[in-house]
């Protein structure tokens, strides 16, 4: 009879330089928007570093990412302008 191999444990997969790029281009918001730049920002890094360890098809990895950096723009656009209308009441 043969034996089975044991299953390898899997971690997460090592990111290229250029996907860490990729996933990163959020915290660009910092040098635009300061804080709410840096929160937007890092908060969608984090979002899309666990969509690509997560995410098999290669195309889709780029794509949601994609989505989720377009998303942190307009949530930064949007804490921005309401943080500049209560600013403008006082």
């Amino acid at each position: 009879m043969a034996r089975a191999m044991p299953a390898l444990p899997v971690g997460p997969a090592k990111l290229a330089w250029y996907d860490q790029i990729w996933i990163a281009l959020p915290i660009a918001l910092v040098a635009v928007g300061g804080a709410i730049g840096g929160g937007c920002g890092g908060l969608a890094w984090g979002i899309n570093k666990a969509v690509f360890q997560k995410t098999r098809n290669p195309v889709l990895r780029y794509v949601w990412t994609g989505l989720i950096s377009g998303a942190s723009v307009v949530l930064w656009l949007v804490v921005a302008m309401l943080v500049v209308s209560l600013i403008k009441k006082h």
